[in-house]
């Protein structure tokens, strides 16, 4: 799998780009190999501009699988690419991100939703989710287009420097692609003036790691001894536009954890927000 060794599910390589259907942000994400017929009968569909029928056909082949299974949750990624609306395309891609996490459909679900958070101007949430995508699926052949939206998301929350050096990485990462090089040139042409310009002083808590931009803190929600007891905790940040997981220590608490977040300023307004949505008093961590 793409966390781990290459291909949706051992299918091998992605096949295409992107289909000109509403959703469709980035023009240059390469699609998985598909399984299933109706899943690429839907995407032809919606290629030739039939979106109406193309989500009814994967709507009806959602309704024959089984919940959980691997074809149910292709096609539930594949209903959020075709959704046609962002609400609705959000909602499968973060039960593909959260519920199905080990899936091979995880990192593609986590980059959508990143470049669904940056349209709509949560560049905060962009920047997370992106960083999440790099954090959790090393192995991912997506992590390259993760640094690109969480170098752009970078860009739009100040932090410059740690936007190019995103960008820097996307461009080291990219292989082969020679479109996507040339749409993440195009974005470090704002890295010239920047690197001309004088260094801030590092401050102890602020300062950004090198190459890739290495995220500092966290945010720690709630703790609980049992799953089920942080769960509503983890839904209600969630729906509230703050991607929140479960964390499992040694000691059998389950944590509830926000970010990682490239500064403790960051991390401190991701805190006073959780507050406010699940209550409690959520506290920054430092990352080692």
């Amino acid at each position: 799998m793409k966390a781990g060794a290459g291909g949706h599910g051992g299918t091998g390589a992605r096949l295409g780009r992107v289909l000109s259907v509403p959703l469709c942000l980035c023009a240059s994400v390469p699609l998985a190999s598909q399984e299933l017929p109706s899943v690429r009968a839907a995407i032809q569909l919606a290629g030739e501009g039939r979106g109406d029928s193309a989500r009814a056909l994967v709507g009806a082949e959602l309704a024959r699988q089984r919940a959980g299974s691997g074809p149910y949750i292709e096609v539930l990624y594949w209903r959020g690419r075709l959704a046609a609306s962002g609400d609705s395309a959000e909602r499968d891609f973060r039960r593909v991100a959260i519920e199905y996490s080990t899936s091979p459909w995880a990192d593609d679900a986590l980059l959508q939703l990143a470049q669904l958070a940056l349209a709509a101007g949560n560049a905060a949430g962009a920047y997370e989710l992106a960083g999440r995508l790099r954090a959790d699926y090393p192995g991912s052949d997506l992590r390259s287009r993760a640094a690109l939206w969480k170098g752009r998301a970078a860009f739009d929350t100040g932090e410059a420097r740690a936007a190019c050096a995103l960008l820097d990485s996307a461009h080291t990462e990219a292989g082969t692609d020679i479109e996507f090089v040339n749409q993440v040139d195009f974005y470090r042409g704002r890295c010239a003036a920047i690197a001309a310009a004088p260094s801030p002083a590092p401050a102890a808590d602020s300062q950004l790691s090198t190459l890739d931009a290495r995220p500092s803190f966290e945010v720690q929600v709630a703790a609980a001894r049992t799953d089920a007891a942080v769960r509503g905790v983890v839904d209600r940040l969630t729906r509230a536009g703050h991607p929140a997981r479960i964390v499992t220590g040694e000691d059998g608490f389950h944590r509830v954890r926000l970010g990682p977040f490239p500064t403790r300023e960051a991390a401190e307004q991701a805190a006073q927000a959780a507050r406010r949505i699940a209550g409690g008093t959520p506290f920054v961590v430092r990352l080692p």
